[in-house]
Order: C-alpha cells, then structure tokens, then sequence
C-alpha cells in the first residue's frame, strides 16, 4: 500500500506541470473552435491529465536504481508471461485453503482490481469526452495498454539496461476489460452529465480585461519553461565549442540564469508581437486577440502596438526592480488603464479578437 501512496503523490507532482505545459494549446483550441473556454470541458481537461500523469505514476514509477547486479536480480523479467488468466492461477495458488473471503483481500486479487480500475477512466473519458464507440475504444486501450507493458520489457526503451518490470499478457487483458467497463459506464453519464464541449458562440464582443490576464499568466507560463531551456541550450553550445564543460567559476555560469530569463523575455514579448502583424504575444495568440489601428481598422503599426502590448510587461519589470508588491501594484495599474480606455487612447489601438478583426464591424476597445 506504501507504494501506491508514493505513487499517487507522483502523480499529484506531475499533473500541474503537464496542465501548465497544455494550457496554451488548450486555451488556443477552446476560442478557436467554440469562442469561449468552457468551464465544465476545462474541468474535464483537467481530470483527463490528472489521469494520464496517474497512469505514468503507477505504471513507471518508483524507477529503480541501477546496480552491478541489476539485471541478475531480474532475470525473471526478461521473459514475457504469455498465459491468458495466469492472474487468477496466482489468486487460486497463494490462496489454497484459506477460503473466498482471504482470496478477495489477498495480495493477488488487488492487484487484479488495481489493473482493471486503472483503465476504467481511460474507457469512461473516450466515451464521455471523445464520444468513441466501443471497438475504437478497446482498440485504444489495449494499444495504451501495450505501449506500457513493452515500456516495462525494453526498460524504458533502453534507458535501463534490462526489463525492471514484467511484461503480462493478462495485464493487457485486465486493462483491456478495465477500459470496457469504463465505456459502459461512460453510456449513461453522457446523458446525465453536461455536455464535455461547450457549444460555440460567435467570439465578436471586446476581449474582456479576464482573457486579457489569462493571456498575460499564458505569457508567463511560457517565460518560466522557455527560460531554463534556453539556459540549457547555452550549456550545451559552450560544451560543444570548448568541449568540456563549463568551469565552476566561470562568469558566464554565474549570469546564465539571469541572462536566459532576459533573452527569453525580449524574444516572448518583443521579438515575437514585432513579426507578428497581430502584434500578439504567445499568450495573447492563444487567446485569440489582435492589435488593430483604432481609425482604420488595420493592423496597428508595430511601435504603438508594441507600446500597449508591453505596458503590462514592463509596469511588472519595472516593479520587479524596486521589490516588494510594487509588481503587483504596477500591473493592477496597467489593467486599470485597459479597463478605462487610457490605453487605447494613448496608443490609437484597439485590441479585438480574431474573429471580429475579419469583419467590417469590430468594436473598438
């Protein structure tokens, strides 16, 4: 049971990393097929990568560490178990003689339980979300199902130098059933549940100062992953050209991460909205907002757009240098500004959404 918890706090760990590495393409997704995020649908969204990150927990993990004798205390995985139902003959031989009710707690039996329950949600969510019938879905599952298992066989596709777990043709049957369970259960929750997709609306209205944030904290999710990728990449090109690596004392080491948020920054909010004719940050691209010119209706020229998209950016930067809620206070200033119109006076633009810049009557923000 020990391992199950560790495990399960894996999962906990990795979900709000994966949810905050698919938020762009989720939000980008949502206003561009249905003109708004659904509430429910994100909420499923969420539960759907919660899922997938408890999946690799309790399949991959704990991942073990590499002695000289690994693969010598595993030798018994290294052959694949191909007998249908030998889960049941492990339930029927660890519990000979000690009745039904010691069998239905035993050791064995959970295990059976725990494969058909993992897939269950797998098997409800492609009914319930994606609308699968019952072939696709247990076509899916089993190939879910086996992309683990030979996961398992390869360790993990030679990172390891054997099999540390091993690879059961019941266990693709059990997860397999597990997943058709699920979708049976998905039958009568797609009539009682709202519907996982909302449904669309023409996406015209003004950008509200709520998806203008949302495009700003996209903005910094990108900034935070970007930046240390970024820092990695210098890393490596220093090994490349010296070919070794970077000395501890090095004064590029000691800059790196300051410098890698830096040039990171200037390309997310400087470089990108410059090239682009929307003038959008990565953020504001996925929440399907433009920059146009107030008069015309064209796209803003890049020095005004530039100004207004980053007043917010540079009222936190400036806040950042001399500390304290200043950054905040700065930021609630900007907004304050967009909410009144200051900006868009100032700056002769208007900030419009996609679908509303590609007719005549856009409303100016």
């Amino acid at each position: 049971m020990e391992i199950y918890l560790t495990q399960a706090k894996i999962a906990l760990l990795l979900a709000p990393l994966a949810i905050a590495l698919l938020l762009l393409p989720f939000v980008s997704r949502q206003y561009g097929r249905f003109g708004r995020i659904g509430r429910w649908s994100g909420f499923v969204t969420a539960m759907l990568v919660l899922y997938a990150c408890g999946v690799v927990a309790f399949t991959l993990f704990p991942l073990p560490e590499v002695t000289p004798d690994f693969c010598a205390i595993r030798q018994s995985l290294a052959t694949p178990r191909w007998q249908p139902l030998s889960s049941v003959q492990d339930v029927i031989r660890e519990n000979a003689g000690q009745g039904l009710f010691a069998a239905l707690y035993s050791r064995s039996m959970l295990q059976i339980v725990f494969n058909v329950a993992l897939f269950v949600p797998m098997g409800f969510l492609l009914r319930y979300r994606q609308r699968l019938g019952l072939p696709r879905t247990l076509l899916i599952s089993f190939a879910g199902s086996l992309a683990i298992e030979l996961t398992q066989l390869t360790g993990l596709w030679g990172l390891y130098p054997c099999a540390y777990r091993l690879f059961d043709l019941d266990d693709l049957i059990i997860n397999t059933a597990g997943a058709g369970l699920g979708w049976a259960l998905g039958v009568p929750a797609a009539r009682l549940l709202p519907d996982p997709w909302p449904a669309p609306v023409p996406d015209l209205a003004p950008p509200t100062i709520g998806r203008l944030t949302l495009a700003m904290l996209l903005d910094g999710v990108v900034w935070f992953f970007a930046s240390p990728l970024f820092g990695l990449l210098a890393v490596q090109a220093h090994r490349l050209l010296t070919g070794g690596p970077m000395p501890a004392d090095a004064l590029l080491r000691d800059l790196l991460p300051g410098l890698s948020y830096a040039v990171t920054g200037l390309v997310i909010f400087i470089l990108i909205p410059a090239a682009r004719e929307d003038g959008a940050t990565p953020g504001r691209a996925s929440v399907h907002v433009t920059f146009r010119d107030a008069e015309t209706g064209r796209p803003a020229p890049a020095l005004r757009r530039l100004a207004r998209s980053g007043a917010p950016y540079l009222a936190l930067l400036a806040g950042a240098v001399v500390g304290g809620a200043v950054p905040a206070l700065g930021l609630l200033v900007v907004l304050e500004l967009e909410r009144r119109g200051a900006m868009a006076r100032w700056t002769r633009t208007r900030i419009v959404t996609r679908a509303a810049a590609r007719t005549p009557a856009a409303a100016p923000r």
